[in-house]
């Protein structure tokens, strides 16, 4: 008997999609789809969960959840991810997803997950509420600990611009460059361009709103 809720895999890992599978194989309410081209989503509007991994892409206007979102605006979306990803939760939710959780997490774990989903419309792994309550401390702390100077090198890269674009507007040498993105990174306690990038964007962002 096909179930009354459709949830859709969306998943770029084939182990996590078999596991997905074989937790929500045992539930008969649960139909799985793997494609937004399923006719059956334009006559059930209700009932419909994405589980997906994808996030959205940094430095750029790609944005895989908030094409969902436009296309299909009853959806509810589950992001499930890695730790790593935690910082960007924030520009996660304000693409579209409702829930967030970890690919780490149990076979009980993710039913509670999926069923809340359901349920509220939106979930947070509670594991994940530790790493969520860091980063906010980190967008709030930036003007604080950050001289001018690092600030305006932090936002140049975020926009996307090279070293030695930000070199030559800084007035500085590229080695410069990488001198203070060393201390930025330690004073901001990150480890990548991808985690400095996401914390200004949503300080962009929010200064916006």
């Amino acid at each position: 008997m096909d179930g009354n809720k459709n949830i859709i895999l969306l998943l770029d890992d084939s182990v996590l999609e078999k596991k997905m599978k074989e937790v929500l194989s045992g539930f008969p309410e649960y139909k799985l789809l793997f494609s937004l081209d399923d006719t059956s989503l334009q006559n059930d509007k209700n009932n419909t969960l994405v589980i997906t991994t994808l996030l959205p892409s940094l430095g750029d206007n790609y944005n895989p959840l908030s094409e969902i979102r436009r296309k299909f605006s009853w959806i509810n979306i589950l992001v499930i991810t890695e730790p790593e990803n935690s910082f960007r939760i924030f520009e996660t939710f304000k693409a579209g997803a409702n829930g967030f959780c970890l690919k780490s997490e149990s076979a009980k774990e993710f039913t509670h997950h999926v069923e809340t989903m359901f349920k509220l419309g939106n979930c947070v792994s509670m594991s994940l509420l530790p790493l969520m309550i860091k980063n906010f401390q980190k967008k709030s702390i930036v003007e604080e600990v950050l001289t001018e100077k690092e600030i305006n090198i932090a936002k140049e890269l975020s926009v996307g611009l090279s070293y030695k674009m930000i070199a030559d507007r800084i007035g500085i040498s590229i080695d410069g460059v990488r001198f203070h993105l060393q201390k930025i990174y330690r004073k901001l306690e990150i480890n990548s361009k991808g985690e400095l990038m996401a914390l200004f964007l949503s300080n962009k962002d929010s200064n916006e709103s």
